[in-house]
């Protein structure tokens, strides 16, 4: 009897995908709307306190609400207790950091609500989706952003100014955080249980501590260049790094997937498959992406920012030549592997690799010397951690990635920048380059698709594209 074969991973994935893309769409317009309706000085006071907020809501998960993906998937009859053990923790964490921060400012009161609420509903999302219930997790996601963005508009538009504005927001908290205890109560009565509460902390505790590591490593370019240059010179550094969504977009949900599913019983015989399965969903995104974005990048910067800052086309083609270590979820492996304390040392190391590779690359050749010693330093980790991974998969290096299909890909998403080059070159002085953007983003996609549907292989040309964006669909049993 042949076993089926597991589930491709962005069917999975797909409503997640969805879910944060409405949500990112919802996010990118808040500001926009925003601006038009606050005076400066409120919308710089909105902007200081989500940030106070935001930070605290990253930095005091402690990995307690990821440490769901490892342990709710193994379907031991225990879920009750992790969720419980998670959620009691949250709550604690974020009553604490409220009582912190009541009183810092003008609106503390409401700043501490909003930052006990956000901590504290922070597992429900992750819980459902560790339970396998993707679509309604996706629908929470949307619709969650969706009535923030409401309750941010009405109150200014009642004229109730910031405080309405603040409290709207805390109404927007208590709303997740009842929904979460909606769906923490329906399965069951809570339970502890203090031989499993320390051994969810041994898991989760260095993958926080990790995360504080991350964030002090992706910014500490930016830091850096800002301490050395002028504003202006920094500006035209910031829009240099910009990060374009669809790479969180599209690695989170996926990353989120393979970790629930590396989890399950049973996995262990699939682990590759569903590793190489989610590489390549992420390569045949990324790899045009990154080949195009270079080859098309004298229109893409000055198409967003204007030529102004036509000075960040370098700076922005070294800083997305890492998208392509994007395509591996190398911290998804590891985390549902139990790996977390390897995450906190290699996260240490490479803070350390990169303050030491970004400060040399900015004395020796500026600002772009200092991207391309974070883009160096991260490289140089990322193949330490698929070596990682690697030697957890009990594979050789011949066999931890696909390399023929990613082969394909690449080849024809170096082919696809000819055109896209040769249209950037003509159109790079035009006043207008948002249209010439259009047509080499559209004349790449062309050449792409058309050369994996004539490299050689299974089925028709139509079928061949199909399998490298969607991957093969589902073995049947027998």
């Amino acid at each position: 009897m042949i076993m089926a074969r597991p589930g491709g991973i962005l069917r999975q994935a797909g409503p997640l995908m969805l879910g944060r893309g409405g949500a990112t769409v919802l996010g990118f317009a808040l500001p926009l709307i925003l601006t038009r309706l606050l005076p400066q000085a409120q919308f710089g006071t909105y902007k200081q306190i989500w940030l106070v907020v935001t930070t605290a809501y990253f930095m005091l998960q402690l990995g307690l609400a990821q440490s769901l993906y490892y342990f709710v998937p193994r379907k031991d009859g225990r879920a009750r207790v992790w969720l419980t053990q998670a959620s009691l923790s949250l709550v604690t964490l974020g009553g604490v950091c409220a009582v912190a921060l009541y009183g810092l400012a003008d609106f503390g009161l409401q700043m501490a609500l909003i930052t006990w609420l956000m901590i504290a509903s922070a597992p429900l999302e992750i819980s459902l989706t560790a339970e396998g219930r993707v679509r309604t997790a996706a629908m929470i996601i949307f619709l969650s952003d969706a009535v923030r963005v409401v309750a941010s508009v009405v109150p200014l538009l009642l004229g109730m100014g910031l405080q309405g504005f603040f409290w709207a927001y805390v109404l927007h908290g208590g709303v997740r955080f009842a929904l979460q205890c909606w769906f923490f109560f329906r399965r069951g009565r809570p339970r502890i249980e203090w031989d499993l509460f320390r051994e969810q902390l041994a898991y989760a505790l260095p993958f926080g501590a990790a995360l504080l590591l991350e964030i002090a490593q992706r910014t500490f370019h930016q830091w850096a260049v800002g301490w050395s240059v002028d504003a202006a010179a920094f500006a035209i550094y910031a829009q240099g790094c910009f990060q374009v969504p669809i790479i969180n977009l599209l690695y989170a949900p996926i990353s989120d997937i393979l970790q629930v599913r590396l989890a399950e019983p049973g996995a262990r015989e699939h682990r590759v498959h569903l590793f190489h399965d989610a590489n390549l969903r992420l390569a045949a995104v990324f790899f045009p992406f990154t080949a195009g974005l270079v080859a098309a990048a004298s229109l893409f910067v000055p198409a967003l920012f204007t030529h102004l800052y036509d000075a960040s086309v370098p700076i922005f083609r070294v800083a997305i030549l890492l998208t392509p270590f994007a395509a591996l979820p190398l911290d998804g492996v590891l985390r549902a592997m139990g790996q977390t304390r390897y995450l906190f040392r290699i996260f240490f190391w490479r803070l350390l690799l990169t303050v030491a590779a970004v400060l040399l690359g900015l004395k020796l050749f500026g600002m772009v010397g200092a991207i391309s010693g974070h883009a160096i330093a991260e490289s140089a980790i990322r193949v330490a951690m698929l070596d990682r991974v690697r030697r957890e998969l009990e594979v050789s290096w011949t066999e931890v990635l696909p390399w023929r299909q990613l082969s394909v890909i690449g080849v024809a998403s170096l082919v696809a920048c000819g055109p896209a080059t040769l249209i950037s070159q003509m159109a790079a002085e035009s006043p207008r380059p948002f249209l010439a953007l259009c047509a080499a983003g559209a004349l790449y996609c062309a050449v792409y698709l058309t050369v994996i549907a004539l490299i050689p292989g299974e089925g028709t040309p139509v079928a061949r594209i199909r399998r490298v964006l969607l991957g093969s669909a589902p073995a049947a049993a027998t």
